[in-house]
């Protein structure tokens, strides 16, 4: 059971296995906080129920992490994860993500870990890729893209999204995964509400 609190005062109990995001999602988070964990939970859920993940990257998560996050599934079920190399040209790369989208059977998530540089703004013509895989993936399908969150020089907020403006404006809605307490406690919010998690071996659970 999971208790979600709306920034607004309200308060609603919904129950499942992990709180529902949307189909156009920005998870940023600082280092080490789990937002590569959730995602791969997410995979896992979507390849248990019988349908198949494309999971973009430079590097492969960590092997230990993924072992422990994917134990339940048998080898038939894993194969049901398409993991594809988002480095050298990131434009061609999520092309590659998009045909294999359609190609694929049932591909009901698409995940780009870590689509921006960690430092600096990201390139105009990495935004532009995402906008076109956006574009070109099924409105039923959910895209969801990772990035490392960094603090407001201003100080005027906590913690920000890279290109969170120019991804909004594409319908995609911002989520960050806070580490608020020095345990495995973690806050997962967006601008309307927030769910508490505790990270575990085999993922994320709601408290």
């Amino acid at each position: 059971m999971i208790h979600p609190i709306t920034l607004n005062g309200r308060q609603a109990v919904l129950i499942m296995a992990l709180p529902e995001i949307g189909k156009r999602v920005h998870l940023s988070s600082t280092p080490k906080t789990g937002r590569t964990t959730f995602c791969l939970q997410q995979a896992r859920e979507h390849i248990s129920s019988g349908r198949r993940v494309i999971w973009g990257s430079e590097e492969m998560p960590d092997n230990v992490r993924f072992s422990q996050i994917f134990s339940e599934l048998d080898i038939a079920a894993a194969s049901r994860f398409h993991a594809m190399n988002t480095g050298g040209e990131f434009s061609r790369a999520l092309k590659e993500i998009s045909r294999a989208s359609e190609l694929l059977p049932g591909v009901s998530l698409v995940v780009i870990d870590d689509w921006a540089p960690v430092q600096g703004r990201p390139p105009k013509g990495r935004i532009s890729a995402v906008k076109r895989l956006n574009e070109e993936i099924d409105d039923d399908c959910i895209l969801l893209l990772t990035s490392s969150a960094y603090s407001d020089a201003s100080g005027a907020e906590e913690l920000k999204a890279r290109a969170s403006k120019q991804l909004e404006s594409l319908g995609f809605t911002t989520w960050f995964i806070k580490r608020e307490h020095d345990d495995s406690r973690r806050t997962l919010s967006s601008s309307e509400i927030q769910y508490q998690l505790q990270l575990e071996e085999s993922g994320f659970k709601t408290v």
